[in-house]
């Protein structure tokens, strides 16, 4: 099964670099939200897998930048999980 959810974060101005593009770090910050209200949504929240033993390392992040947000702009992050590790992660 599928799980897919969207949320939106509004640009503040300290992530905005000197050209008032969103920094490119800040992009991975953005997806960790998107990570977090994902595994929310599925009553999963991470303080408690960590307080289990559990980590969630990320091991693989690639971003092709199709054009730059800016400040104030709202983003809608979309993050997807294919099909659950296992059921010990419930």
């Amino acid at each position: 099964m599928m799980y897919s959810f969207e949320t939106s974060i509004r640009v503040r101005y300290g992530e905005t670099d000197q050209m008032s593009f969103v920094y490119y770090g800040v992009y991975a910050q953005y997806y960790e939200v998107g990570r977090v209200e994902l595994l929310r949504l599925l009553n999963i929240f991470y303080k408690a897998l960590e307080e289990l033993g559990f980590a969630l390392p990320v091991v693989n992040l690639n971003i092709n930048y199709k054009k730059p947000a800016f400040f104030d702009d709202l983003l809608t992050v979309r993050t997807t999980i294919k099909e659950l590790p296992s059921a010990a992660l419930l």
